[in-house]
């Protein structure tokens, strides 16, 4: 998300919410009489596609199917059948979907300073694919 130093303290916290919340293509509209409405910018959100197109990468499936059998339990299966890497979403090699979050990432509008080291920081907190962070750098470049 990039450096909150400017940032006074107490809105620190905001800040980042409203960062997470712009990652997920949701905007915060001002109404008018000071009230603020929500919306959802895309028809299929990223996290949604992530979810829709869990069985198309091979490698992830195979993951999925080992689960039970991890001595250090770093992968876990959700009820709708989500693979999670440390409560991450795993997310499939499947039809640009990871270059789709780099950009997502890189030209928010809530993006101060898009490098290659910041954007890694904001997808991280959501997403998780092997190679990621070397993906995002050749993204950048």
């Amino acid at each position: 998300m990039g450096s909150l130093s400017h940032v006074e303290a107490e809105k620190r916290q905001l800040t980042r919410e409203i960062h997470q919340l712009a990652c997920l293509r949701v905007r915060l509209v001002y109404h008018g009489n000071g009230g603020v409405i929500l919306q959802n910018t895309t028809k299929l959100s990223l996290i949604a596609e992530v979810k829709e197109r869990k069985y198309e990468d091979l490698e992830l499936v195979e993951l999925r199917e080992r689960v039970p059998q991890q001595k250090k339990p770093l992968l876990e299966l959700k009820e709708d059948g989500i693979l999670r890497y440390r409560g991450h979403l795993c997310v499939p090699v499947a039809s640009g979907l990871r270059d789709r979050i780099t950009s997502q990432a890189h030209y928010s509008w809530y993006s101060m300073h898009p490098r290659s080291a910041k954007m890694y920081h904001d997808i991280k907190d959501v997403y998780w694919w092997n190679d990621m962070e070397k993906n995002i750098v050749e993204f950048v470049i």
